[in-house]
């Protein structure tokens, strides 16, 4: 299929021009890299073939987070996986952050890329963080049954890390009062089912 272009039709500005321009200096570029290379190379117009190497003596991340930050991301991790059976970062990553080491280097603003680690996202939602002393005293929800006022900051930081939670419980689970101990069982459920499964295909 003929195209239409040709050499008569250069000197045409259209929608093709751009990308004749572009096809025009690659051209150049790959002559002058294939046969003038040594020459552009004396003349300082090639980049150097040395691997340049930046030391920002940064410490390792571990090292570099503050005392609230870890204090923050621990307390918040282990209350979930206890109340709610499931973890936002893994155990082995709290575990490393309950070490805490003083930090020479400290890391400054949000070491988090949590959602809640964010004070702007935290008003927003009209979170309580589980550090909070009294917490249930500062969360009024709309019964007067102790013991689940929590549920309701509670569930901002579930819809949060939805992802983390078990697909079946995620799809099929409401949030009404007293879904605190629901929610776990639920959890618990599938977790078995998981492992059940997975017990039988290596069976197989």
């Amino acid at each position: 299929m003929l195209s239409g272009h040709t050499w008569s039709t250069v000197t045409q500005v259209n929608q093709a021009t751009p990308i004749l321009l572009i096809s025009m200096a690659f051209v150049v570029i790959v002559v002058l890299r294939l046969f003038f290379y040594e020459q552009l190379t004396k003349m300082g117009f090639t980049l150097s073939s040395n691997d340049i190497e930046v030391d920002e003596n940064l410490p390792n991340f571990f090292n570099a987070v503050k005392l609230g930050d870890a204090d923050w991301l621990v307390s918040e991790n282990k209350y979930m996986r206890e109340r709610y059976g499931f973890n936002f970062v893994t155990k082995r990553v709290e575990d490393r952050l309950d070490e805490w080491q003083v930090a020479k280097k400290p890391i400054v603003g949000i070491a988090w890329y949590h959602l809640l680690a964010n004070p702007a996202y935290v008003r927003a939602f009209n979170y309580i963080e589980v550090g909070v002393p009294e917490r249930e005293d500062l969360i009024v929800d709309g019964d007067a049954e102790e013991g689940n006022d929590c549920e309701q900051s509670d569930m901002v930081q579930i819809l949060v890390n939805l992802a983390g939670v078990r697909t079946s419980v995620g799809e099929n689970f409401r949030f009404e009062p007293g879904y605190s101990n629901t929610f776990l069982e639920a959890q618990n459920r599938a977790h078995e089912f998981a492992r059940q499964k997975n017990q039988a295909s290596r069976k197989a």
